[in-house]
């Protein structure tokens, strides 16, 4: 690793590893008693004032949150919030995030951290990820990437500084990012990026947030936790492809990929689409060196 007196900016500094197990999502915060807080705003809409979200029963969380499904009031669910770090996404998927522009983001920056040696981290996409070493698409791509992670560590170490050297690092290069929404924006995002014609790093990722909010009650310390578990299941299971709520596919144009619910979809047999579907992970993603 090279060290820090060598490099060409003070600022500079190294990257820490990847996790083996990428992507990694971890829940960092989440509003305590989500659906009766929600509850607690909704309940103004009917002359009700509630200064204690616990005084809210689950009945009327519930019921409140069911209605969030049938109008576009929905604003008692921005006072869900939510905020995730995603651990070895690739540049690629963050580019595709910080479009959403009802969030908040802090990146890893790559003007800084400095993606040296072991640490230079590339995935490889689904198309590859099933072919052997050998094949001639996975030498390429294997070559590339090592030939890429040799000439940054080349330029780090002849005191370019990595704002510069970046330019070369291709957009499969492993990263995080904090992500902080609310639970309104977060399930409109969900709606386009859970849907087929989404990337496949997004369902991957969404799988692991979707087990995030699920087991963060059990997460807690706290002994009222558990007791609240099934709001955050609730919560959990409010995630879909945005033809779900529209009750159509929204992505019919020429252009547009195939997929392999939309016919159901548009004739509203929606029970017979199962999760698996549309939340399914095309490939274990893994590392060219691996």
């Amino acid at each position: 690793m090279t060290e820090i007196s060598r490099f060409a900016d003070e600022a500079m500094w190294p990257a820490p590893p990847i996790p083996d197990d990428f992507p990694r999502v971890s829940l960092i915060h989440m509003t305590r008693m989500p659906l009766q807080v929600m509850a607690a705003a909704a309940e103004l809409y009917r002359g009700e004032v509630v200064s204690d979200p616990g005084q809210i029963s689950r009945e009327t969380a519930q019921h409140w949150f069911d209605e969030m499904s049938k109008t576009r009031l929905q604003a008692p669910l921005e006072f869900i919030d939510l905020h995730f770090l995603l651990d070895g996404v690739t540049r690629g998927f963050t580019h595709q995030l910080v479009r959403q522009r009802t969030a908040v983001y802090v990146q890893e920056s790559l003007r800084f951290a400095v993606k040296d040696g072991e640490n230079f981290e590339v995935t490889i996409p689904p198309s590859l990820s099933g072919l052997r070493e050998d094949d001639p698409r996975s030498v390429v791509y294997t070559d590339t990437v090592t030939e890429i992670g040799l000439a940054y560590q080349r330029l780090i170490n002849a005191g370019i500084p990595a704002e510069d050297a970046r330019f070369i690092i291709p957009t499969g290069i492993l990263t995080r990012v904090h992500y902080k929404t609310n639970l309104r924006n977060l399930a409109e995002h969900a709606g386009n990026r859970l849907c087929t014609q989404a990337q496949f790093e997004w369902r991957v990722v969404w799988a692991k947030m979707i087990r995030a909010i699920r087991e963060r009650p059990f997460a807690l310390r706290f002994a009222e936790a558990e007791m609240d578990a099934w709001q955050y299941e609730t919560i959990a299971d409010m995630f879909r492809p945005i033809c779900f709520y529209t009750g159509k596919c929204e992505f019919m144009g020429e252009h547009d990929r195939y997929c392999s619910i939309r016919e159901r979809m548009n004739t509203g047999q929606y029970d017979k689409v199962a999760s698996h579907e549309w939340l399914a992970n095309p490939s274990a993603a893994r590392r060219p060196s691996e």
